[in-house]
């Protein structure tokens, strides 16, 4: 008895914490619900597509193209919004009962406990993803769908999974509830933009996918492959040094993420020719890496900077750019606009004043707000709250603005173009263009330069080692 339970338990090579999440996970009422409520969904399918393939009027071809989508949507619904919503409370749970104090007794490292409970979250979803499978092979029999192009979709539903899956593992550490409420409701906007997304892109398929005005599958695959993974590495790490001790450093790895968002672009170039996208893409995601370490609270620990001091003077310079902490990071803004800038200069866009332009408001919008906290407010706990605000009311301010020059008539947006975030969005919505974007980058370029300057300044007293221990990792 004693030998079968053990070749009938998880393996001793299994992470400690991989093992008590799957137990867990298996076991809880929302994972049973959510396969037994995917079951009974499947069948319901199954059952409608058997009626419908038993009708020989004309009809039958729209009711497979309802059934269709709405096969689809049941399988959307556990894979993209139930077992996300796992993650979300995967962390503050434990944070909530204060039991990382004893994992972390275990020692188990905070991306080891981070991952494991990533990796038990995506294991349940790959068991209904399993439990989905034969449904899938039973349509094929029935007719009217292509059995490659079902089992594609459902490979990016998993990708989708994943990704919405790391984000909210990325979230649960937070303990505002304000923050974590404006996340579900933003959650449940990239829920429906991503099924829109999912489905236009089958659909698109369908008519050709290899023809000259589409989009290859191998370069699909291809930006899957150079985005995905670097994606819920970040988000692990955001979400592992949320909970890690202080004397943790991993500053290094999410800051060394976002070098690679901006290197692999031009490698990406000369595969993928006239993909503006995916500029846009590694910005959106570099913005995530220099948000997180411009919240990054000053700890002020000598322990974190030791293993740089063993580099002699490489270490001191590598210390300036990768130690936790927003003051550390605002030498790493500078680093990374250099970097943006060689990129632009590598694929010729410097002379497109509307190119350098959409690059100055961009690194403006993500440092004036950051300048504006640390000079009213350097030692702010809330400083991400206060920097959420911030983009609030400058988007708010450029929609009046705009909505006031629509009706009258007079260009007043020229006149909040100085505000970095107003430049991008205006840019963005095409509200400047010709002359006005040389004027308008001068003005925003000084700007976004200025706020540069005052993070750098105010990062001088902190790198001398005069900043205090911040409490709180979580910040709200």
């Amino acid at each position: 008895m004693i030998a079968a339970s053990r070749h009938s338990d998880f393996g001793d090579w299994l992470s400690p914490m991989l093992v008590k999440e799957l137990r867990q996970g298996m076991r809880s009422r929302v994972f049973a619900a959510a396969f037994y409520l995917t079951q009974l969904l499947m069948i319901l399918s199954t059952v409608f597509s058997l009626v419908a393939a038993s009708r020989t009027d004309n009809a039958t071809a729209d009711i497979f193209g309802f059934l269709n989508g709405l096969f689809w949507f049941m399988v959307s619904v556990p894979l993209l919004f139930v077992m996300p919503l796992l993650g979300f409370g995967a962390l503050h749970a434990e944070m909530k009962a204060r039991t990382l104090e004893l994992v972390f007794l275990t020692r188990l490292s905070a991306w080891r406990i981070v991952a494991g409970k990533w990796i038990a979250l995506m294991a349940e979803t790959l068991l209904l993803v399993c439990a989905i499978l034969p449904y899938v092979i039973l349509r094929y029999f029935l007719g009217g769908v292509d059995i490659l192009e079902d089992l594609q979709g459902l490979f990016l539903l998993v990708v989708a999974s994943a990704l919405l899956t790391a984000t909210t593992l990325a979230m649960s550490p937070y303990e505002s509830k304000l923050l974590r409420a404006l996340f579900v409701v933003g959650l449940i906007f990239v829920f429906q933009s991503l099924i829109g997304i999912l489905f236009a892109w089958m659909a698109f398929s369908r008519t050709g996918i290899s023809s000259s005005s589409s989009i290859p599958v191998w370069q699909v695959y291809v930006v899957l492959l150079a985005f995905v993974p670097a994606y819920i590495l970040l988000a692990l790490e955001i979400a592992a040094s949320r909970i890690a001790p202080p004397a943790e450093n991993h500053a290094v790895r999410k800051r060394l993420i976002g070098i690679y968002l901006l290197i692999v672009i031009p490698a990406l170039a000369f595969m993928i020719p006239n993909a503006k996208g995916l500029y846009g893409i590694s910005l959106l995601l570099l913005a995530v890496v220099i948000i997180d370490a411009l919240a990054e609270p000053e700890e002020g620990l000598r322990a974190v900077r030791w293993p740089f001091q063993g580099l002699g003077k490489v270490g001191r310079a590598l210390s300036l750019f990768f130690t936790p902490g927003w003051a550390s990071a605002s030498w790493y803004v500078l680093l990374v606009a250099g970097l943006g800038a060689a990129m632009l200069y590598s694929q010729s866009r410097l002379d497109d004043a509307m190119e350098v332009l959409e690059y100055v408001s961009y690194l403006g919008a993500l440092v004036f707000p950051a300048a504006l906290i640390r000079l009213l407010s350097p030692s702010t706990r809330y400083f991400l709250a206060f920097y959420i605000g911030l983009h609030a009311l400058f988007a708010v301010m450029t929609f009046l603005v705009g909505m006031i020059a629509g009706i009258t008539n007079e260009p007043m947006t020229k006149w909040i173009c100085p505000i970095p975030n107003c430049a991008l969005l205006l840019r963005f919505y095409d509200q400047i263009a010709g002359q006005q974007a040389a004027d308008s980058l001068s003005l925003t370029g000084l700007v976004t330069a200025a706020s540069l300057g005052v993070l750098l300044a105010r990062a001088l007293t902190p790198l001398r080692g005069g900043a205090r221990p911040t409490v709180g990792k979580a910040t709200s």
